[in-house]
């Protein structure tokens, strides 16, 4: 059955999958932009705005079956009032504007970053408590969305998507990841012989349109490619889709996490707003072991990767 769906950062990476995956099944779709024309190229209805003006253009929410929320800023470091801001207060402005128009189901794109803090996190389910401060202001604005959510009362039904690593051709960690292999500045920690869990972006757009019907009122479901492997692993058959070779260097943990926190607090004690060379949240990222159950969305939102791990790096390779 065909909806009416509006989409939230539909010129980003997963907004414009899904938005092409929306159109090619029959539905209705009503994009938010900053700029008309800005997806062109796809039949769909352009909503010019931002959150900055909510009022001015939460009408065309109206009548909608489903809104779902890719929109972030999508950083590991800045200033935290503008995470605040654009990641919490957008959020749940934008809730109280889908209930006011009638919107059945509102569907919160979230991250793995909102757990992430010092500790592994081994086979950890939906209900694995919030860490009292997580390791980027990305993470703590994108928890504190996730409480709001939860907490707000009224009619909609509201879903909470929690991928791990989303990654794609063309999504913009490659592209850093690149630059820092290219430059010298990516160095493996422990030898990068830690778990990550990842998702292809088709299993995220996948997981998404399972959630229009599924799942339950305030559920939050973890998102993955069904795949453990060591980051070394990952990471290099990632870069090799786009025939970069990662070198060995390594940097041993007990040398980089004091590192980690000297470099972030020499950073924002001189106002330094240039992306430091090593943080906290990269750290969470390549030197945290994170396996994560996915059991909840298999059962109650039938979710089911629609690509290995394998084929979708043999996918990318293609279009190299």
């Amino acid at each position: 059955m065909t909806k009416k769906v509006f989409v939230t950062g539909g010129t980003g990476f997963l907004g414009r999958h899904l938005i092409e995956r929306l159109v090619s099944e029959g539905n209705q779709v009503l994009a938010l932009t900053r700029t008309k024309n800005s997806l062109i190229n796809l039949p769909i209805h352009e909503v010019v705005g931002s959150f900055n003006d909510i009022q001015k253009w939460e009408n065309e929410l109206s009548e909608c079956d489903v809104l779902i929320h890719c929109a972030a800023r999508v950083e590991f470091w800045g200033a935290w009032q503008d995470f605040f801001k654009d990641n919490t207060l957008a959020t749940l402005e934008l809730l109280k504007s889908a209930e006011k128009h009638n919107v059945k189901r509102f569907i919160y794109i979230s991250s793995e970053s909102v757990l992430q803090d010092k500790k592994d996190l081994f086979d950890i389910d939906e209900s694995y408590p919030y860490p009292k401060e997580p390791s980027s202001n990305y993470g703590k604005s994108k928890m504190l969305a996730e409480q709001g959510i939860i907490s707000f009362n009224g009619n909609i039904q509201k879903i909470i998507l929690r991928p791990t690593f989303i990654y794609g051709k063309g999504v913009n960690a490659i592209e850093t990841l690149k630059e820092k292999v290219k430059t010298g500045t990516f160095s493996w920690i422990d030898k990068g012989d830690i778990w990550m869990e990842m998702v292809y972006v088709k299993n995220v757009v996948e997981a998404i349109t399972k959630a229009f019907e599924n799942g339950k009122n305030n559920g939050i479901y973890n998102i993955t490619d069904h795949s453990k492997l060591k980051a070394i692993e990952f990471l290099s058959d990632l870069m090799a889709t786009e025939n970069v070779s990662i070198s060995k260097k390594n940097t041993p943990s007990f040398i980089a996490k004091p590192a980690a926190s000297i470099v972030e607090i020499i950073w924002k004690v001189f106002g330094n707003n240039s992306y430091p060379p090593l943080t906290r949240f990269d750290l969470s990222f390549i030197a945290m072991n994170r396996q994560y159950k996915t059991e909840k969305a298999i059962n109650e939102l039938n979710y089911k990767p629609i690509y290995s791990t394998v084929d979708a790096l043999k996918e990318m390779g293609k279009n190299t």
